[in-house]
């Protein structure tokens, strides 16, 4: 599988505006992954490859071949782990971005809360424009082509926030949440490989599962990582990460990405909070790196 990393969105109305309108809903099988990703079953694995610039300065420099490969992890919320997505030098460049325009204690989309997320700095870099890196925009484009569904890239409400940098020092976490309103699929990039992202409701009796954060946030209440859900880790084999892979735990190095689907992709247009998640408290300096990729149509429903 070929990724092609020439486009970012198609900018246009089609039937899928039409439909929605006329049904007040998002027709099914829009907001979760196309195919092939959509028939890959829990383990199955999908190999692919983009083409990346290594030098972020130089834009004339010749593009090279990244092998990557694609494992669906769960299947409610769709997860997917795609490893070796960035090569070493990306990450190494995204670190650079983000310590080159300076870091700042990190808020939420609460302004002024830094309570939820603890002992971290944050950093923007523009995800596409002449101010924008080659590498970042390529990422985009890597991701629109392979993670999202003809419906949602071709609609005039789609797009992209910027690229949100996180360095998180020791102890440093990010609670329980939901990624929120029209923010159909997140992307987080391992940029050290040191991991700590838990989904405690994956693959979890849908039935179980509240409509709401305050009727999940008191399922979870009594939810470990590594024993419910999935709990994706850094192999770094250091005290708090030294466990093998089991059903609830995957592993991740650097350069891995883990995509996810934050909303039910049955017509309803709903938030799944079984895509609720965290970062967990880290002993020692994590990078990562993140996307939202949004359809703005999904905040009239």
């Amino acid at each position: 599988l070929f990724i092609n990393s020439s486009a970012i969105f198609i900018n246009r109305a089609d039937a899928f505006s039409a439909v929605a309108q006329q049904q007040t809903v998002i027709p099914p099988g829009i907001l979760g992954p196309p195919e092939p990703l959509r028939s890959l079953e829990v383990g199955q694995t999908l190999k692919a490859f983009r083409l990346v610039v290594v030098d972020d300065v130089d834009d004339d420099s010749d593009p090279q071949k990244l092998d990557f490969s694609i494992e669906r992890v769960a299947n409610s919320p769709h997860i997917f782990i795609l490893r070796n997505f960035l090569s070493s030098s990306e990450c190494n460049q995204i670190q650079a971005l983000a310590e080159g325009v300076g870091m700042k204690a990190a808020e939420t989309v609460t302004e002024g809360d830094t309570v939820s997320r603890k002992n971290c700095s944050v950093a923007w870099i523009p995800s596409s424009g002449p101010d924008g890196s080659s590498i970042v925009s390529g990422l985009v484009a890597s991701t629109v082509n392979i993670c999202l569904s003809d419906g949602v890239k071709s609609h005039h409400s789609a797009g992209v926030e910027n690229m949100q940098i996180l360095k998180y020092g020791v102890g440093g976490e990010f609670v329980h949440h939901q990624d929120g309103e029209a923010r159909v699929l997140t992307v987080i990039y391992y940029i050290n490989g040191v991991g700590g992202t838990w989904f405690p409701l994956a693959d979890r009796n849908d039935g179980e599962i509240r409509k709401n954060k305050a009727g999940v946030m008191e399922l979870v209440e009594n939810l470990e990582p590594g024993n419910h859900g999935i709990f994706v880790k850094g192999d770094s084999g250091n005290s708090v990460q030294e466990e093998k892979s089991n059903e609830h735990t995957v592993l991740v190095n650097k350069g891995d990405a883990v995509a996810f689907y934050n909303y039910r992709d049955d017509g309803s247009a709903q938030l799944d909070w079984s895509a609720l998640h965290c970062g967990s408290p880290t002993d020692e300096t994590k990078w990562i790196a993140n996307h939202w990729y949004r359809l703005n149509e999904l905040s009239k429903f």
